[in-house]
């Protein structure tokens, strides 16, 4: 395996590009002008423009489009890069280890390196896919089960291979669609605490293609058949024959790995022949466990190699003596942390302590948060003992290795302070996810989704615990604070269940805070459950009618967006009341409940009436996002009605463009969908399919129920156009199938009388009729603005009663008529795809 190397991060590196420049680019990249870069950076416009011209210097440009390219592909870069985490360390030794396990993996499709915590299993598949990424076309990702439980093991699979889980849809069976079209390397590391869930997900993944490599950890074998297991040894030690002179003792990796971190944390030490001995001791007695040697080498300020001994020498015995059970190497292991945490003082133990409550990385504002006084000091002293390390280029965080973190988590259960530890944890989180749900209103949304995203094993770890201690009011705080970087981010599945978990806490009271967090429920539940998002929008209500204006315009607002596909005459009532009780003091708010006028009122005018004041607002708070949502709306709205102009491209063109620049993938294949809904509208049927099955694979990745039922249903009728019936067939009871769950009356009477077509001409009389039936139900429970222009297939109602006779005709479209969607669909195509058909 081999990895060539290159691009703009090298390209900066040798022309000395500084931080503060490589800011001032991403903002470039953002087409900020110079003022608004300056307020977001703190800095003055003059101060701007000479870093730009600094970075026009540096890379060699003239202009400022091309630093909008080159900042593009920084953006790009740290995507990439972000993929596979970056050691802060050199790999010493594990040359032989590389080569034997690039040949497995080469030859076969699963190699599991196993071996005690701290053998150093991480860093050699870092090292692996690092040097093996450009052997496959997909390159290679990594997915950390580290700091997951089961439930979300599938979803952490699924974000490593670019999937987003949507709730609603069968995850294992788009993990599988996904898989068994890449070619690449996945990495999926610390299985041991849920190895049978991440088996079972890896079994399916391998039996969905040929081309998907898996490359895990664990301290034991996943199980699953055709597996090669690949046990990580600890560093090769000196025997005590060749431990007497340095120049002999160095050739071992185990010496060589001590004193590279020896000299980092003591950079006068050198290994001689008089310390020699000490550390080969020292190395023996830690089994070659690179973790504990490392741990070892940090005490190289305080102590002398013959000290360390000493003092590992009787840690060893206590370990020994009191946990027979346990394997040797975790006997180690285990003694060199209870050593290292030995030799700290009470305070620093109790920073320490705390600091097991964080499952991942962290920043020093939530060390404070959770730590007692002097962390200003007392951390930076753990950092020099190896007990933390930093992480983040642009920002400094903390983390700590898994084995310390939970070695760290036990010590905060036994001292008694984990309770009120972990309250100021909680507390820290949701005061940071509150101010972010500000922040991902505004022209700051993108870096804030960020770094929401950074600290996502943090808020999970807050919001369960406000959940598992019952806070019911803290727990609807935490829903309405993430449920807009849930939504933009794809991860309405997992914010569902989190709902869920809330709702089961028991009954909540009649706050404001409350009445927000059933609003966004509402919101987040609209787009799959459309009966659960009205239900719940209406408890807001009833909870929401002693309080305020503005918990009764957001209850409001959340029942007329939730009765849009279940009670259509309630919502344009229910939002006129919401803009009502909103002042111009939110604009936000008020721009958001316009959108939901846009869609709510029949007539075209009215409707882009207000999808233009949604806009406007939208515009003028920064929020990209919706701006590009709404202006997707209006094309919708037209379209629907029949108008394919001009002004409709110009709207789509700027929402695909505020979607780039806001790095939205799924707001930038909206636009592409609705391309392919205008080409066809103008007659250019092979440009709409073509787009609709080019930007499909994606739909189904990111979820996209309502817009996966677009794109079938227009490719269903070109297949019919076509006449392949069988594959029209197959795209069309897609297409029903997924609009069903997601509420959509235009694409779902269209696609029931066009699927019904097709069983006609197959000679399938009675279930076309049963079809027909539930058209018509749909059709009758529309809203108007939002039925089909063209009036329906009589001339196939005319062939259906000719074949089956008036008496049989009707009694099947009675059939349909009390039948949902779905149920009809089952009835008259029994073993179609629930959403997902085969496109080939």
């Amino acid at each position: 395996m081999t990895r060539q190397g290159g691009g703009i991060t090298e390209q900066m590196a040798r022309t000395g590009v500084t931080e503060r420049e490589i800011e001032v680019l991403s903002a470039v990249a953002e087409r900020l002008r110079n003022r608004e870069i300056a307020e977001r950076l703190h800095l003055s416009v003059r101060t701007v423009e000479s870093h730009i011209a600094a970075l026009l210097r540096k890379f060699g440009v003239t202009d400022r489009a091309a630093l909008v390219e080159l900042g593009a592909e920084l953006r790009r870069s740290a995507h990439t890069e972000s993929a596979l985490p970056m050691p802060l360390t050199s790999m010493i030794g594990r040359e032989h280890e590389v080569g034997e396990v690039a040949a497995l993996v080469d030859a076969h499709r699963l190699v599991t390196l196993i071996g005690p915590a701290g053998v150093g299993k991480t860093r050699l598949v870092l090292r692996l896919a690092a040097i093996g990424a450009d052997s496959f076309p997909d390159g290679a990702r990594f997915a950390d089960l580290a700091p997951v439980g089961l439930d979300l093991v599938s979803d952490t699979i699924a974000r490593a291979l670019g999937v987003v889980p949507q709730p609603g849809w069968s995850l294992r069976d788009i993990l599988r669609e996904v898989a068994g079209g890449m070619r690449c390397l996945l990495v999926v590391d610390n299985c041991e605490h849920v190895i049978a869930e991440a088996a079972e997900i890896v079994a399916d993944l391998l039996t969905a293609g040929s081309r998907l490599h898996v490359l895990a950890t664990s301290r034991e074998p996943l199980g699953v058949p055709g597996e090669v297991t690949y046990q990580v040894q600890t560093l090769p030690v000196p025997p005590p024959i060749a431990s007497d002179r340095a120049e002999t003792a160095r050739t071992y990796d185990a010496v060589r790995l001590f004193v590279d971190r020896a000299t980092t944390a003591s950079p006068g030490f050198v290994l001689t022949d008089a310390v020699a001995p000490a550390v080969a001791a020292l190395c023996r007695r830690l089994d070659g466990l690179p973790l504990a040697i490392e741990l070892a080498a940090s005490r190289m300020r305080s102590f002398e190699p013959a000290d360390l001994v000493e003092h590992l020498d009787e840690r060893f015995e206590l370990l020994s003596a009191g946990a027979r059970t346990a394997l040797p190497r975790q006997q180690t292991l285990r003694g060199a942390i209870d050593w290292s945490y030995e030799l700290l003082d009470d305070d620093e133990r109790t920073l320490f302590d705390r600091l097991g409550v964080f499952p991942a990385d962290f920043d020093y504002d939530a060390a404070r948060a959770v730590g007692s006084a002097g962390v200003i000091t007392l951390l930076p002293r753990l950092v020099d003992k190896s007990l933390v390390s930093t992480a983040g280029r642009t920002s400094r965080r903390y983390r700590m290795l898994e084995t310390i973190r939970a070695y760290a988590a036990e010590r905060l259960t036994l001292s008694g302070a984990e309770p009120t530890v972990r309250q100021h944890h909680a507390s820290h989180y949701l005061a940071l996810a509150e101010q972010a749900a500000e922040k991902l209103r505004t022209k700051d949304q993108r870096a804030w989704a960020d770094r929401l995203t950074a600290e996502q094993p943090n808020l999970r770890t807050g919001l369960a615990y406000c959940i598992a201690t019952g806070e019911i009011e803290s727990a609807w705080r935490w829903i309405a604070a993430l449920q807009r970087f849930w939504d933009i981010t794809g991860q309405r599945r997992e914010g569902q269940d989190w709902i869920r978990k809330a709702q089961a806490i028991g009954d909540p009271p009649a706050t404001p805070a409350v009445v927000a967090g059933l609003a966004a429920a509402s919101t987040m539940l609209h787009s799959s459950d459309s009966r659960g998002a009205f239900d719940i929008a209406n408890e807001a209500t009833r909870l929401a009618a002693g309080l305020d204006d503005i918990s009764r315009a957001k209850a409001a607002h959340a029942v007329g967006m939730g009765a849009m596909w279940i009670q259509p005459e309630l919502t344009l009532p229910a939002l006129t009341e919401a803009l009502v009780r909103i002042g111009d003091d939110h604009p936000w708010d008020r721009a958001l409940i316009m959108e939901g006028l846009s869609q709510a009122y029949g007539e075209l005018r009215e409707a882009l009436h207000w999808g233009r004041e949604s806009v406007a607002l939208f515009r003028r708070v920064g929020d990209q996002l919706n701006a590009a949502n709404a202006l997707f709306i209006m094309a919708q709205r037209a379209m629907y009605a029949g108008v394919a102009d001009d002004e409709v491209h110009e709207w789509l063109i700027e929402s695909q463009a505020l979607a780039v620049a806001a790095g939205s993938e799924e707001d930038q294949v909206h636009a592409t969908v609705a391309f392919a809904q205008l080409a066809w509208q103008r007659g250019h049927h092979d440009d709409a399919a073509l787009l609709m099955s080019q930007c499909l694979p994606t739909l189904r990745r990111l979820g996209d129920q309502r817009c996966t039922g677009r794109a079938l249903y227009l490719l269903g009728e070109r297949a019919y156009e076509q006449r392949d019936l069988a594959r029209a067939q197959n795209l069309l009871a897609g297409s029903v199938a997924a609009v069903a769950l997601a509420g959509q009356s235009f694409v779902l009477v269209r696609a029931l009388e066009a699927l019904a077509a097709v069983l006609s001409v197959q000679g399938r009389s009675r279930p076309a009729a049963v079809l027909l039936g539930a058209a018509d139900t749909a059709l009758g429970a529309a809203t108007a603005h939002m039925r089909p222009l063209q009036p329906r297939d009589d001339e196939l109602r005319r062939s259906l009663v000719q074949v089956l006779g008036a008496e049989e005709f009707n009694a099947a479209h009675r059939e349909g008529q009390r039948l949902s969607p779905t149920q009809a669909l089952h009835l008259a195509a029994p073993g179609q795809p629930s959403s997902q058909p085969d496109l080939a």
